[in-house]
């Protein structure tokens, strides 16, 4: 229903060797100012697992085709990416995303603010050539640091700018990429590190409260975007 009375644009897909006439879909017919921002016409929802938007105009609206009035309401242009996955979809992205899913994203505070982290790094008499101001990498994984302190050759401790690291994680010295060392623990002093899987998840998970306009005002909606859709038309 939402395209069907869209007009209707000429658009090659042969870099011009012929004209083929398909649906303008890049016009957007906004709901109105004074609707969406009357806060009692509408129910705040939560999101459950697998649910679509067709899924959730079936059971709101009885009409799985009025998924549009969701996604207009929530100012939703691509359910893709800015509609929370299903478990399975969302394990299978994180996978996609990133070489290990364990791997530290950032570290935040006690109040979730994403902070610079300081943590206290291990390796087995790997640390015998560095030095306080070497930055590292992480070889392994995303992830920067600089090492501000050196207790002995086997201990350091490293501020994060970037990523961060962990046990079994592989670093090289920026200033001498020969320089390696395999990471054996890590203690952070400032910061909770949090892995990708998490701040995926966090991201996802975000996505899930959104706002559903009562059955009641449907009708109106409807008849809005038919109004607007003809002064278009011409």
């Amino acid at each position: 229903m939402y395209f069907q009375r869209f007009p209707k644009t000429l658009y090659s897909l042969d870099d011009r060797t012929s004209l083929q006439l398909v649906t303008s879909i890049f016009i957007r017919v906004a709901i109105s100012d004074d609707i969406k921002n009357n806060l009692s016409v509408f129910d705040e929802y939560d999101i459950k697992d697998g649910e679509t938007p067709e899924i959730l105009a079936d059971i709101f609206y009885g009409d799985s085709q009025l998924h549009w009035i969701i996604l207009h309401v929530n100012e939703i242009l691509d359910p893709r990416f800015d509609w929370p996955l299903s478990t399975s979809n969302f394990r299978k992205y994180v996978e996609n995303k990133y070489p290990e899913t364990d791997s530290i994203h950032h570290y935040e505070d006690a109040d979730g603010n994403q902070i610079t982290g300081r943590i206290y790094v291990n390796s087995a008499a790997g640390f015998t050539s560095f030095v306080v101001g070497d930055v590292i990498k992480n070889l392994t994984s995303q992830g920067t640091g600089l090492i501000v302190e050196k207790q002995n050759t086997s201990n350091v401790t490293v501020q994060v700018s970037d990523g961060g690291f962990k046990t079994n994680n592989q670093i090289y010295n920026v200033a001498n990429v020969a320089m390696t060392a395999n990471i054996t623990a890590t203690f952070p002093i400032v910061g909770t590190p949090v892995t990708v899987y998490g701040y995926e998840d966090q991201n996802n998970e975000s996505k899930r409260r959104i706002k559903i306009l009562k059955p009641q005002y449907v009708d109106a909606v409807i008849r809005e975007f038919n109004q607007k859709l003809e002064q278009i038309n011409g």
